[in-house]
């Protein structure tokens, strides 16, 4: 009698290799609004390993509509930690995470054909289709799992609001991911600046849109080259990366940072041009202008002004205070017009000068009062997440809930000045192997490494490298439906912003109090569906 089971799991519930099939459902019922995407997890317990599984869909997949992928399971070696990073630092444990480490969960969405081999007992699938309906209805879908003459049928039922969400356009929440360009060559053997790295490079953006990514972050390194140790602004590339961002879809443009600490020192006082190290105060100060009067000229030649937000350092501190506003003065003026963002952890030592705030959620909440004051002064205000904050603050570790990711994309509704979201760890794969590990393995050599300090599990990526694709994860999917819904929360506020706040409340009151019940999630977002399609 043969053991193989296939169950339906609610694609915001962590799954593991070990997830009991008896906690799955034969039949998974969700709702969504028109013109979004809907998913569902199954999971296969009792296979014979290299033996097949057949997955047959009414509708069929072959439609176009629907897409299955095979989860794939990425490893978490230690819990991140209840202050910062990862437990292994902290010297703590941290009471809000989903399992303690060592695990595995999957995260990763392949793609794959209906039929594929059982690589073990256990294997996990997602199913996802894009849903669209002028009216409200229930659509459905019946899919037949075989494996080793055994066929277990399934039914996924998705309740199509007719209220509809538009593909993320330059109106909606800004929100871009940054990618490791030379990661996406690495691990894609695409040189930098070929033809395969180029396309591999839209790729990785094609998925940050549909994952509702509408900012790009254009790196420096990308369009300048150094002629006789000086930095010319090529054209050439520029222009070719322009076309990808238009043919994509990409609205908003992050000029990348033009200089960094000096010397690389966390706390340096003096900053230093990114190209050639010039040190400012000092020589460097000419070479920044000039770099920035190059830019400048580019944006306004293909009237790109308005679209274009520029960076100068990341995360500057008091003690370079002085030297960042140096910096910020030299660029304004040479780019007359142009608004200014970085990632923040100075704030009193700068105000009046950055235009774009972006602190880490919970420095938000800390100074929230010095930050809304600056929106009021006419300062705009985004925020960000990478290795910090940890605890139970709102972040996309592998170990944390789906639903944190989703209650980043509403909290906006909740923080009406927060206009946009910086994501470090789109895909920054110089900082993880290629099996996906939290960081690099040591040489083989090298006995001596240690990983304390490693970044949390899933900090550098919500994509992955895939074979001449980007891979999508689950995490990223719960950052598109959080994103999702706050289309429709922005529009509901314009009608009745009491109603919206008393909804959000429900289920989020804090970036570190709010619910972790999927049930909960799925209940308060038919009631978002149901409130927002009243006159439709």
């Amino acid at each position: 009698m043969s053991n193989f089971e296939a169950t339906l799991f609610d694609e915001l519930e962590p799954l593991f290799p070990d997830t009991d099939p008896k906690d799955g459902k034969p039949l998974h019922a969700i709702a969504a609004a028109s013109g979004t995407y809907a998913g569902v997890h199954i999971l296969l317990t009792g296979l014979t390993p290299g033996k097949c599984v057949a997955v047959e869909t009414l509708p069929s997949l072959k439609d176009g509509r629907c897409k299955l992928f095979e989860l794939l399971p990425l490893p978490v070696e230690a819990n991140t930690g209840a202050v910062s990073r990862t437990e292994w630092l902290d010297g703590e444990p941290n009471p809000n995470v989903i399992r303690r480490a060592p695990f595995t969960v999957y995260d990763v969405l392949k793609p794959c054909t209906n039929v594929l081999t059982a690589r073990g007992a256990v294997m996990a699938l997602a199913f996802r289709c894009k849903v669209d309906s002028p009216r409200r209805e229930m659509k459905s879908w019946e899919l037949t799992v075989t494996h080793d003459g055994v066929s277990r049928r399934l039914t996924f039922m998705v309740e199509v609001f007719p209220v509809s969400v538009s593909e993320a356009g330059a109106a909606d929440h800004k929100y871009v991911n940054w990618f490791s360009h030379q990661g996406i060559a690495d691990y894609h053997h695409a040189p930098l600046f070929s033809d395969a790295w180029y396309k591999m490079y839209e790729l990785y953006l094609k998925l940050g849109k549909y994952g509702r990514q509408n900012m790009a972050l254009v790196s420096a390194e990308l369009f300048f080259d150094l002629e006789q140790n000086v930095p010319k602004l090529n054209e050439e590339k520029l222009d070719r990366l322009m076309e990808i961002y238009d043919r994509v879809g990409i609205h908003w443009l992050e000029g990348g940072h033009l200089a960094g600490r000096r010397g690389g020192e966390w706390e340096a006082s003096q900053a230093e041009t990114l190209f050639t190290h010039k040190p400012i105060p000092g020589e460097g100060e000419e070479e920044l202008a000039d770099m920035c009067r190059q830019i400048f000229a580019y944006l306004q030649k293909h009237q790109l002004t308005e679209r274009w937000i520029q960076s100068l350092l990341d995360e500057p501190l008091d003690c370079m205070a002085d030297t960042y506003k140096r910096g910020l003065e030299i660029m304004k003026d040479a780019m007359p017009g142009i608004l200014f963002l970085d990632a923040s952890i100075a704030r009193e030592t700068i105000a009046g000068s950055l235009d774009y705030w972006c602190p880490t959620i919970n420095k938000y909440e800390k100074y929230q009062e010095f930050f809304d004051d600056r929106h009021e002064k006419g300062d705009h205000l985004f925020v960000y997440t990478c290795l910090d904050p940890a605890g139970n603050f709102c972040n996309r570790m592998l170990d944390q809930e789906r639903l944190r990711q989703v209650w980043i994309g509403w909290a906006p509704a909740l923080y009406g000045n927060i206009e946009g979201y910086l994501h470090w760890g789109g895909m920054s794969m110089q900082y993880i192997d290629p099996y996906y590990l939290t960081t690099s393995l040591p040489e083989i050599t090298d006995y001596d490494t240690s990983r304390s300090g490693s970044l949390p599990a899933g900090d550098a990526a919500i994509m992955y490298p895939g074979f001449h694709e980007a891979y999508s994860s689950t995490r990223l999917e719960a950052y598109r439906m959080g994103f999702e819904d706050l289309v429709l929360l922005k529009k509901l506020q314009e009608q009745d912003a009491s109603w919206v706040e008393g909804l959000v409340k429900q289920v989020l009151r804090r970036y570190d109090d709010y619910e972790k019940d999927v049930a909960q999630y799925r209940r308060i977002r038919r009631v978002l569906l149901e409130k927002a399609s009243a006159d439709l």
